[in-house]
């Protein structure tokens, strides 16, 4: 099974649009470097959230797309839902507020939740279940994200294998026993790392990141939404091989095979 994370980047992407620190400096000298907003796609025609530069990644991909699972609503996980326009069949399952809102960007952009001659079902997740969708079974669990009221994480159970995917957090995840617990019996582990530092109630820095790898066990562990301000592509490298845990910083298209 072929995991691929499309984006790697957080909120603002890789370089940041007037911005002169290190990352964005050396993105616009070498395009390998470069993060677009963070994207993930499962074979199969699973998509996690269609980020702002979902074009380019369907560019890129070029493979059908049939369910969408949304995080939550935040600009940089859902603003391309709209590019999904291309397919006319889709099944978008979140939480209340983020299927509200991909409805929303649907109907003013598209002109209606179900764009004309498509089918588009939404379908609303509550956390804390696990629900049989087509064949996988999946678990949407909470997680601590401000400012919104409602964002989580994923557990895909596909093919004997589970992938489990953190969304944003804050460091609060690594003391929530019960997710924890969930996460321990991932195949595969695809962690948020923002920033340098953690910050409380919001995101996980490097050290937290490293340390929630750790504590779940994940036999490989990819970290990803790396901000334009946290350290340089190798340092963060440098960083996670000394830890001693398998895994790996993702880059833009970086292919997992489970």
């Amino acid at each position: 099974m072929k995991v691929v994370v499309l984006g790697s980047g957080s909120y603002s992407g890789t370089p940041k649009p007037l911005c002169t620190c290190e990352n964005c400096s050396r993105a616009r000298i070498n395009p390998a470097l470069r993060r677009t907003r963070f994207s993930l796609y499962i074979e199969g025609g699973i998509l996690v959230d269609p980020s702002p530069d979902l074009h380019y990644h369907l560019e890129q991909l070029n493979k059908k797309i049939k369910k969408v699972f949304i995080t939550h609503a935040h600009f940089d996980h859902i603003a391309g839902f709209p590019e999904l326009q291309v397919f006319k069949r889709v099944d978008v399952y979140s939480h209340r507020q983020a299927v509200d809102m991909a409805k929303h960007l649907s109907a003013i952009f598209l002109g209606g939740a179900a764009p004309e001659n498509r089918d588009w079902f939404y379908h609303e997740l509550e956390f804390g279940k696990w629900y049989e969708i087509g064949g996988i079974r999946v678990y949407h669990f909470r997680t601590v994200h401000q400012p919104i009221e409602n964002a989580g994480g994923f557990v895909f159970e596909i093919k004997e294998k589970r992938i489990a995917v953190t969304g944003d957090t804050g460091p609060e995840i690594l003391k929530d026993k019960e997710t924890l617990k969930l996460l321990e019996g991932a195949d595969l582990l695809i962690a948020e790392m923002t920033h340098r530092e953690s910050i409380p109630r919001t995101h996980l820095g490097v050290e937290d990141a490293i340390k929630l790898a750790e504590l779940t066990g994940a036999p490989y562990t990819v970290f990803a939404h790396i901000s334009h301000r946290n350290y340089t592509h190798e340092v963060l490298e440098k960083r996670v091989r000394e830890s001693g845990i398998k895994g790996e910083v993702a880059r833009d298209f970086t292919w997992i095979e489970l």
